[in-house]
């Protein structure tokens, strides 16, 4: 597919024969539709499933200027839901910079919410005010070292090359900060592998250009769309890169929304807690594709913990 500024996206359809509804699954900063991995194969019975790479990520293409916002990023799942799922109902699942490309598109096309798009679900992500995070550490630690990460993606940007060869040659480091920040528990090394991967092959000069724009975004008065339809919010409760706190602020601003907390599991919660997740995306695309959303029904919002 092509975005509507000429950047090539990467996308991959599961066909189902036995149903026209979609899910549409968008991946988040860093990451690539991989990390899907579990959830691709819980639900590929149920619908057609769409595997997409952001921007600058995975297989899709990168240009200059790069438009790395979240404006851009819901244009290009626009781009996505038309070429992949031209007709029948479509359930949109993102997890982190994901669940933000979601928020983009309900403020750019809030039309599509309650006729085409009839569920999603919002996992481990934020509506904004992200600059706020501490990461677990002292506030004032937390303060200086995101203005250290700021300032040191800004120079590492200018020498591309020779930053992504370092970091090639680093792996051994990116794996125990990925399980440090990324994971709550202890899962199997394959597993942790399988989320450094993409995050060591991003290009420097799409993690730089990301980054300030994750610091400011603000899609709050995007969230009314979503409650036209049912959405669940699924977060970790151990979860120090989007808190629970930001699930919680989205379950508050969207009508009816639902939030479920997964007890033990942190950012990764996709890939720590697969059973839990894959759970509640099942019970989610069911209820969407099995009745009509014109019944008026909504979830009740509640915060569940489940092992």
């Amino acid at each position: 597919m092509t975005a509507s500024d000429g950047v090539p996206l990467h996308a991959e359809i599961v066909d189902n024969v036995a149903n026209d509804a979609t899910v549409i699954f968008c991946h988040g900063y860093m990451l690539d539709s991989q990390s899907w991995h579990f959830q691709r194969a819980a639900l590929a019975d149920q619908a057609r499933l769409v595997l997409w790479d952001q921007r600058g990520h995975g297989l899709s293409g990168w240009a200059t200027p790069s438009n790395a916002t979240i404006d851009q990023l819901g244009q290009d799942l626009y781009a996505v839901l038309l070429a992949t799922a031209p007709q029948g109902p479509v359930v949109l699942v993102g997890h982190s910079m994901g669940g933000m490309a979601i928020l983009g598109l309900a403020e750019s096309h809030p039309e599509l919410f309650g006729d085409r798009v009839v569920g999603t679900a919002l996992i481990a992500t934020s509506a904004g005010g992200l600059s706020g995070i501490t990461l677990g550490l002292p506030e004032p630690v937390a303060r200086l070292l995101h203005q250290a990460v700021r300032t040191s993606l800004s120079l590492l940007r200018r020498q591309p090359r020779m930053v992504d060869a370092v970091r090639r040659a680093t792996s051994r480091t990116s794996l125990r900060l990925t399980h440090r920040y990324l994971f709550a528990a202890q899962v199997l090394e394959s597993v942790v592998e399988s989320t450094a991967r993409p995050i060591a092959s991003t290009p420097i000069s799409v993690i730089a250009e990301f980054f300030p724009e994750l610091d400011t975004f603000d899609k709050r008065t995007a969230l009314s769309a979503l409650g036209k339809i049912p959405t669940l919010i699924l977060v970790g409760e151990r979860d120090t890169i989007t808190p629970v706190s930001h699930s919680e602020a989205l379950a508050r601003e969207i009508l009816g929304a639902e939030m479920v907390a997964i007890a033990g599991a942190a950012h990764m919660v996709i890939l720590e807690s697969p059973q839990g997740v894959n759970a509640q995306l099942q019970r989610l695309v069911a209820r969407v594709t099995q009745h009509s959303t014109s019944s008026g029904e909504q979830p009740r919002q509640e915060s569940t913990g489940l092992a």
